[in-house]
């Protein structure tokens, strides 16, 4: 592991060890602000004496999550954040910082925005239209290829159903949740006036620190009464079993007997 990679990988475990406390403590709405934040950084204030510098704790987020940092919210978060830093060695730390993450772009970014200019806004895929090389399908862009796969099957399930129980397939809406998230579902389905979600999910999705991210947001989802089918990457290779599946789920949650 180089330098760079153990810095960040330090970095990550004092923002996961602060979110830990405020699980434990019951701080609910600390707690899931915290899973939004996508990288912290501990950065030296410039001009400041080497010998005693003053450094902050940078924590950064979406520019949509931003004002959700509430200065009672705040002032909890930067307690604990700095108190955990300086027991993991960050003895400097003075201060906590919320700062915008850079958004991601490919490398046709002035194409994409000069076709967005009079255009109408959209909900679908706010985070992957930006990349060049996610996969499309119908015009709706795809985080993945194994969310493709997903896709095309419900397709072909949609073909193959009577117009009296057709669905309608949506992947990665925008959405927004009591909590002040915006998420992005991997595939949303309708039908019969009920919804269920389908969420592929990658070996990433073991880490401890995302499988309680993937809980937290399947709980939330579970408060609105949607329920949430998650598909590990594996089973997805034997497109026939996966047609099966699909189908039982759909009948379980949009057409129960």
């Amino acid at each position: 592991m180089g330098i760079e990679d153990e810095e960040a990988w330090e970095n990550d475990q004092v923002l996961g060890q602060t979110v830990a406390l405020f699980d434990q403590r019951g701080d609910q709405e600390a707690f899931q602000l915290l899973l939004d934040v996508t990288a912290l950084d501990f950065e030296r204030a410039p001009g400041s004496d080497w010998t005693n510098p003053i450094v902050s704790a940078v924590l950064s987020v979406e520019s949509h999550v931003v004002p959700l940092f509430t200065e009672e919210l705040f002032g909890r978060i930067s307690e604990t954040l700095m108190d955990v830093a300086r027991r993991r060695g960050h003895h400097h730390t003075s201060r906590v910082e919320i700062r915008e993450a850079l958004p991601e772009v490919g490398p046709d970014w002035r194409t994409y925005y000069a076709d967005r200019v009079g255009a109408r806004p959209s909900n679908q895929a706010r985070r992957e239209r930006t990349a060049s090389t996610v996969p499309t399908e119908d015009g709706l862009a795809l985080a993945s290829q194994q969310e493709r796969i997903v896709y095309l099957a419900l397709k072909d399930i949609q073909a193959a159903t009577p117009e009296d129980k057709t669905i309608a397939i949506a992947p990665l809406p925008g959405v927004r949740l009591r909590a002040g998230h915006t998420w992005s579902p991997d595939i949303t389905v309708f039908g019969n006036g009920r919804v269920v979600i389908f969420e592929v999910d990658g070996p990433h999705h073991r880490d401890a620190r995302r499988y309680a991210d993937d809980r937290n947001r399947d709980l939330q989802w579970q408060r609105c009464g949607v329920p949430v089918v998650r598909l590990p990457v594996e089973d997805l290779a034997d497109r026939d079993q996966l047609a099966k599946r699909l189908k039982e789920e759909l009948i379980r949650h949009l057409w129960p007997r």
